[in-house]
């Protein structure tokens, strides 16, 4: 079935995407905030729903990852780049964002089609990293919309836990992916 609950709840988080930009091309911070607070909760219900009551589908595990990965593509590059954005995101951390999640692509790419590994399952680091850099996203729209220069200091210490999460899991998934590569060469040299 492709009308689950959790997948009209990953297309409403896909729709968010483009009213979330107009949102802060308009320097609507708060409700850009507002609509990247729902989109997040949209993430958490589907997987919930999607688990408790076995709705899981091809159609949900492609659009599922494209979703977030839009919405934080997007934010990160807009509340970074963009001239309007007052309290930028730190440019470090987005390019160490961008560059783990290729990083990542290409090395799953490569183990697909060398050694036909076809599920790379994301490790607690990956899922703590992703929780951390849309935590300091949100953080960074919310310095623009409504945080008070007093507590700037709160989005700061989340920008560089996220580098520091985002750094560990790009080690991590290489490590396991180097395991991966090894347990197959062992495995093809031990076979006759």
């Amino acid at each position: 079935m492709i009308l689950t609950v959790p997948n009209v709840l990953t297309l409403l988080r896909l729709l968010l995407v483009p009213c979330f930009m107009v949102a802060s091309f308009r320097e609507h911070f708060m409700l850009a905030f507002v609509l990247f607070v729902t989109a997040a909760v949209t993430d958490i219900f589907d997987g919930m729903i999607a688990r408790r009551f076995n709705q899981r589908s091809r159609i949900g595990a492609l659009l599922d990852p494209a979703a977030d990965k839009t919405m934080m593509i997007c934010g990160y590059l807009f509340y970074t780049l963009h001239a309007s954005v007052r309290m930028p995101i730190p440019a470090f951390l987005t390019v160490t964002v961008f560059v783990r999640d290729i990083l990542i692509i290409m090395f799953a790419y490569l183990l697909y089609t060398r050694i036909q590994v076809k599920r790379f399952d994301p490790s607690w680091a990956g899922k703590l990293s992703t929780v951390l850099q849309a935590v300091a996203l949100g953080a960074g729209i919310a310095m623009n919309a409504f945080l008070p220069p007093s507590l700037h200091w709160l989005p700061e210490i989340l920008f560089r836990l996220s580098l520091v999460a985002t750094l560990y899991s790009a080690f991590d998934y290489l490590r396991l992916g180097r395991r991966l590569l090894d347990n197959s060469l062992t495995g093809a040299a031990a076979r006759p």
